[in-house]
């Protein structure tokens, strides 16, 4: 369905909506980027003082729980 919907926005750029489908492109892209550079510096945040998460034990959330799939995902584990 993501495919198909790509699919739809990249073929509006040969019409003469372009100019807004290069716009909103564009914009999906800087808040997918934005959301994981918060979710990454939170987590850097988190566990700066503790790497090995052996002093406290911090309780996960939803952040973390996005990042692990992430990464599951990219490393396809």
């Amino acid at each position: 369905m993501l495919f198909l919907v790509f699919l739809l926005l990249l073929s509006l750029g040969f019409t003469q909506y372009g100019q807004i489908a290069n716009y909103l492109l564009i914009s999906i892209r800087l808040v997918l980027v934005a959301i994981l550079s918060i979710l990454f510096v939170r987590e850097w945040w988190k566990y700066r003082h503790d790497p090995q998460g052996t002093e406290n034990q911090v309780t996960p959330d939803a952040g973390d729980t996005v990042l692990r799939r992430f990464r599951r995902w990219y490393y396809d584990k």
